[in-house]
Order: structure tokens, then sequence, then C-alpha cells
């Protein structure tokens, strides 16, 4: 009974179904990103040589299609506010690759991550838009 009255909360409180959907997309946003990540750097070493300057590029790239699915994922479960749910789940996917980022290079915030921040926040949104304007097929 305990577990009802706890959906029943979810179900009544708009905003946590709102963060629940903000989290579950981020999450599906960085799971996809790091096995494009894995499959990249098993490619890399299979071919030998990286050419260095393809990573920069290869990295904005792969986050922008991270936030845009993790912002399409977002809108499908929440099924409204698409443009903003998006949005703010790709600004928390930049948030967890800036933290990790930092952790793991020790290097203070860059001009290229406001730029980040900027292109994976829109593409989060176009992803969240593109989630709830879909039109479903009607038989």
């Amino acid at each position: 009974m305990k577990s009802k009255k706890h959906l029943k909360h979810l179900n009544e409180n708009p905003m946590l179904g709102a963060l629940r959907s903000i989290i579950l997309g981020a999450v599906v946003g960085a799971v996809l990103c790091a096995a494009l990540l894995g499959a990249f750097a098993l490619a890399f070493v299979s071919a030998g040589h990286i050419p260095q300057n393809l990573i920069s590029p290869m990295m904005l790239g792969l986050s922008v299609l991270a936030s845009f699915v993790a912002g399409f994922v977002t809108a499908k479960i929440s099924r409204k506010r698409g443009l903003a749910y998006g949005a703010l789940s790709g600004l928390l996917l930049f948030v967890l690759f800036l933290v990790s980022g930092m952790i793991a290079s020790h290097e203070p915030v860059s001009l290229t991550a406001g730029i980040r921040m900027l292109v994976m926040v829109l593409s989060g949104a176009i992803g969240g838009l593109l989630a709830v304007s879909k039109k479903s097929k009607v038989k």
C-alpha cells in the first residue's frame, strides 16, 4: 500500500514528474555518449592513428547528439513542455560532462565550455520540441 501512495504522490506533484523525466533523459543521453565514445575509441585504436584535429569536433558532435537524445527522451516521458524540459535535460547533461571533465583534467573552465553549453542546451530543446510536436499516427 505504501508504494501506491508514493505513486499517487508522484502523480499529484508535477514538479517531481518533471524532475524525474529530466534526470532520466540526461542519464539516457550520458549512456549513449559513453557508448559512442567507447565505439570511437575502439575505432581509433584499431586504425592506429588518431588525428588530433578531429577529437574536439567529434566530442562536440557527440555532445550535441547525446543532448538531442536526452531532450527527446525527456519530452517523450513527460509528454509536455518539450522545449523547456529538453533544454533542462541538455543543461543537466552539460553539467555532468563539465564536472566529470574538471575532475579528470583539473583544468579551469575554458571558453569552449560556454559554447558547448549553449549548443547542448539548444540541441536538447530541439529534441524535446520534436518529441512533443510529432504527430501520432491514428489508424
